[in-house]
């Protein structure tokens, strides 16, 4: 339906989500244990790094207006490839919003509620998310914008609030741990921007698919502009972050800010504007995996899907057991999932993609300069 298109503020901010969901856990705390006090330089660079392949890929999605990895996936490869794409971006999207809920229950049990069963927290997040998709997915977009709007707020107040506490000469050695460990290995910091998934999937929903280039360019620089300030209080806060020491880190930043005798424990109010953060991640990533069945398997119906996307997201999140293994699964499995399927697989996918049409669209230019020349010497 039209109502259901997305503008340029929308688009952008189901991208930046992703982003700023995984800043709020341990996010600049992987960046800070690879490169140390040239986290601030690296950041940096990789958001250069992400800008450049998100022009490669708005340049070869040129030719498919309006088109999203699962149609260029079947352009590529029939319904075998595009079939094999949704199994893949779906498993995907269930697993990183599975294992990201929890960390966020974890969260929330050892903070406020002790006695609470994880299980019971995230079956609480997951049936809101569930009761928002049945409500409609404009719904969904006009309650992320909102969320995301407010969300980018706290992150610039967290940022100012810590100034007073800052030690610029923590930023010294310049290199950190290196220049490879900066600007080689460094690179594949850029996981960070796994936002960039969901510029695969917006653009059968844009109101104008012309807005694609700008949604792509404006969700880059918020995301680059939002994990920088993140990782830059964190390095001049807590300098022992760098040398690998796991902690709430954001959450530790919500600590060190006052606003006067009369307001205590300032971070119960960050925390709330987090649970309303990772309500508006979970039910946008249901209702995108939502979207991307529906399609391909041709289903009548949304409501089926919405529930089974639910109860796997539930199943994913009573795999870990314990800390050690969701710090694992972020920072190893997560990240080289979110670097191969964003930035191998699907990026591969629609350079065939761009290379079949371009090729086919050459033949046909050929096939027509024959028609005219022979015609001509007739």
């Amino acid at each position: 339906m039209k109502t259901d298109k997305l503008n340029v503020i929308e688009a952008t901010f189901v991208v930046v989500i992703v982003t700023l969901t995984h800043i709020i856990l341990n996010l600049p705390n992987s960046i800070l244990k690879q490169s140390g006090s040239s986290a601030i330089i690296n950041v940096i660079y990789i958001s250069f790094l992400a800008f450049a392949f998100f022009l490669i890929l708005n340049k070869l999605f040129s030719p498919f207006p309006g088109k999203d990895i699962v149609d260029v996936s079947e352009y590529v490869g029939g319904k075998v490839l595009k079939n094999i794409t949704t199994i893949i971006y779906s498993v995907y999207l269930i697993f990183v919003a599975g294992v990201l809920i929890l960390n966020f229950s974890e969260l929330l049990k050892l903070i406020y509620f002790h006695n609470a069963k994880t299980f019971l927290i995230v079956g609480i997040f997951l049936l809101t998310a569930v009761i928002v998709n049945k409500i409609g997915f404009k719904n969904v977009i006009k309650a992320n914008t909102l969320i995301t709007l407010v969300v980018l707020v706290t992150v610039v107040l967290i940022f100012l609030a810590s100034l007073g506490h800052v030690d610029i000469e923590r930023i010294f050695p310049i290199m950190g741990y290196g220049v490879g460990n900066t600007f080689v290995t460094g690179a594949l910091n850029i996981f960070a921007f796994g936002g960039l998934v969901f510029l695969y999937l917006v653009r059968p929903g844009l109101k104008d698919h012309n807005n694609y280039k700008k949604i792509g360019i404006s969700a880059i620089i918020l995301s680059s502009i939002y994990l920088l300030l993140s990782v830059a209080s964190l390095l001049f806060l807590f300098p022992f972050l760098a040398t690998g020491t796991e902690t709430l880190s954001v959450y530790m930043s919500t600590r060190t800010i006052e606003f006067g005798k009369f307001f205590e424990r300032s971070d119960a109010m960050f925390i709330l504007v987090w649970i309303f953060t990772f309500l508006s991640y979970l039910s946008v990533m249901i209702s995108y995996i939502t979207k991307i069945n529906k399609k391909t398997w041709k289903a009548k119906h949304s409501s089926p899907i919405i529930y089974i996307v639910a109860l796997l997201i539930l199943i994913v999140s009573l795999i870990p057991t314990n800390s050690t293994q969701i710090r694992f699964i972020e920072d190893y499995i997560y990240k080289y999932s979110a670097l191969f399927i964003i930035f191998i697989y699907s990026f591969a996918i629609v350079l065939i993609g761009y290379l079949k049409k371009t090729n086919y669209k050459m033949k046909r230019l050929k096939l027509k300069r024959r028609i005219v020349k022979v015609s001509n010497e007739q």
